[in-house]
């Protein structure tokens, strides 16, 4: 017997085949999406958004298509119904309607669909793996040596078994047509045909019209080896005449007719008609923040249970980027600017870290928080102007005086672990900061410098009755500097600390090094005493003294000064965090924080 009929594909139980592919497929499509935007010169801001929607359109329309007709009184009711079945063809549909509401007001030419054509196959490609793993897609029974074997507790074993065609405790099933091979051969033909032909001088939109037009006719086709059971759309015979075909089949032809033939009266044209050139849009931080609002608040309207968790950290890791990109952009554009697009990126984050929360299934009293928070501060220092290298003494020693704003997103993991007092909390997260800083030199009117900051910080702490140790890394250029004489240079990777003493509910005492929980620019040492007045931590309150990362200034202070750190329970899930100094001349600083808990489950 030849070998591939004896192949025996292993079952999905117990393991996420499906999950891992569908995860691997979007990130190898994002990744050649974001090369391919690269090459072609878009903004990347821009083009994350369009990314992002695009995305989103396309998992909520694989969905979409597969729910029958009851099912959608079950979405009137705020819930989706419990099925995992999707199809490529509502993606695809679900695609085409976001680039039609989105293309022109981000101000792209119909180019842009040329870009998709290429990573979508290669993404396919990797997704028809796990459906081959998973069992999914399944073909028909075959004879044939190529046919594919399944384990028990796969559905071509399951719906063989329904139609009387295994019998009972059968080893595995009948062997198939390997249908997700076929459609993986049919992708990376498609991909190979694409790249081929992509120094073509065709018009705009020729290559996507070829790419779906190939991926119809080729899905056509297969459908007559794939079983009906495998199938989530349009699986019932119809019959025309003495042809007898899937009501999908009869969609199928007439409309990959119709996009090959599009392609082909296009690409005729060019004999006569000379193709327009693509015109690259420009970055609008506002208009992209306008767009993440909205894509946020729709996925806040979808159904519970309409997203998966990984579908949602697809989404919101490119939304995240485009937040952190143009809030980095309005910070220095004009005012009118900041006025309109730092409220929108403080919403936009809001909204990122509070929609669509996974049930948590843990049972230890694990919930996640979100946090927003913007300050400024300024300070002085003296330096030289810049970096001397080689012989002699370099420039003198000169005052600069800063000033610097920030924003940041925050998102924590708080557990309480097992067999340990109720005071007893672990808390792990990621903080990411975007500000700029402004250096002004003191004794001569030379022009404002500015410097972007961009700070990732992971970070972790570990709360125990009587004590508490935590720290993490500024991970990006952040406004740390290492002294080196009389200059300064930024610091790639800074590590903070923590650690506290006492018991925080009555008194104790805390110190932190180069704490960056006021922002970047200038992070602080601090010691100090603080008390959550035995409020159960609705409350609290932490005083002393705060001190710069060591700047020599002009007036020889070391950039002192007191400060107050509190913390408000407003509502009963949300938190006002207020910090300032207070008495330094040289060293100020203020900030406020939002912190939201996000609910166990919707």
């Amino acid at each position: 017997m030849p070998i591939f009929t004896t192949l025996l594909l292993p079952s999905p139980e117990g393991h996420h085949y499906y999950t891992i592919c569908y995860v691997l497929a979007f990130a190898v499509q994002l990744a050649l999406l974001l090369r391919a935007g690269y090459q072609r010169g878009y903004p990347l801001q821009t083009w994350l958004v369009l990314l992002a929607a695009s995305t989103l359109a396309f998992i909520v329309g694989t969905k979409l298509i597969t729910l029958p007709t009851e099912a959608w009184s079950v979405l009137q009711h705020g819930a989706w119904p419990t099925t995992t079945a999707r199809s490529v063809l509502g993606g695809g549909l679900g695609f085409m309607v976001a680039i039609v509401l989105l293309r022109r007001w981000l101000g792209f030419s119909w180019h842009v669909v040329d870009a998709f054509a290429m990573p979508f196959c290669a993404g396919l490609v990797v997704q028809c793996m796990g459906c081959l793993l998973t069992g999914c897609c399944f073909g028909e029974p075959t004879d044939g040596s190529w046919g594919l074997k399944y384990a028990a507790g796969t559905l071509p074993y399951y719906w063989q078994q329904q139609q009387g065609l295994l019998p009972a405790g059968a080893a595995h099933s009948l062997a198939v047509h390997p249908t997700q091979l076929y459609t993986l051969l049919l992708c990376a033909g498609s991909g190979l045909v694409l790249w081929l032909t992509r120094h073509r001088q065709w018009p705009a939109g020729s290559w996507a019209l070829l790419q779906a037009g190939l991926l119809v006719l080729g899905r056509f086709v297969i459908e007559f080896w794939r079983d009906p059971a495998g199938e989530p759309v349009g699986a019932t015979a119809v019959t025309l005449g003495s042809f007898s075909m899937l009501e999908l089949q009869w969609v199928l032809l007439p409309y990959a007719v119709l996009l090959l033939s599009a392609w082909g009266f296009l690409t005729y044209r060019t004999r006569f008609v000379s193709p327009v050139p693509e015109a690259v849009p420009a970055n609008q931080p506002v208009r992209n923040l306008l767009v993440v609002v909205g894509l946020l608040t729709s996925t806040i309207l979808l159904p519970v249970g309409a997203l998966t968790f990984p579908e949602l950290m697809v989404v919101k890791t490119v939304l995240l980027a485009v937040i952190v990109l143009a809030t980095g952009t309005v910070l220095h554009g004009a005012m009118t600017t900041q006025r309109v697009g730092l409220p929108l990126a403080l919403m936009s984050a809001i909204l990122l870290f509070t929609n669509q929360v996974p049930v948590d299934s843990t049972g230890n009293g694990q919930h996640w928080s979100a946090a927003v928070g913007g300050g400024s501060g300024e300070f002085n220092r003296e330096q030289q102007p810049y970096d001397s290298e080689g012989c002699g003494n370099g420039p003198p020693v000169r005052p600069f005086h800063h000033k610097y704003k920030s924003v940041s997103v925050d998102a924590t993991s708080t557990w309480h672990p097992r067999s340990k007092s109720s005071e007893a909390e672990n808390e792990v997260g990621v903080r990411l900061t975007v500000g700029r800083d402004e250096q002004q030199a003191l004794d001569v009117s030379e022009p404002i410098k500015t410097k972007t900051l961009i700070g990732l910080n992971p970070h972790v702490m570990i709360n125990r009755r009587s004590i508490g140790i935590g720290g993490g890394l500024i991970i990006g250029p952040s406004g740390y500097y290492a002294l080196k004489g009389d200059t300064y240079k930024s610091k790639a990777i800074a590590p903070h600390f923590t650690v506290w003493l006492g018991r925080r509910e009555y008194i104790y005492v805390q110190g932190d090094l180069n704490t960056p929980n006021q922002g970047l620019g200038n992070p602080a040492s601090r010691v100090g005493i603080g008390s959550r007045f035995h409020s159960g931590g609705r409350y609290s309150l932490l005083a002393g003294l705060a001190t710069g990362v060591g700047y020599p200034t002009p007036t020889g202070s070391r950039n002192q000064a007191f400060f107050l750190e509190s913390s408000l329970q407003v509502a009963p899930r949300l938190k006002v965090l207020p910090y300032l100094t207070l008495g330094g001349r040289e060293f100020r600083q203020l900030h406020l924080q939002v912190r939201y808990d996000l609910p166990n489950g919707r």
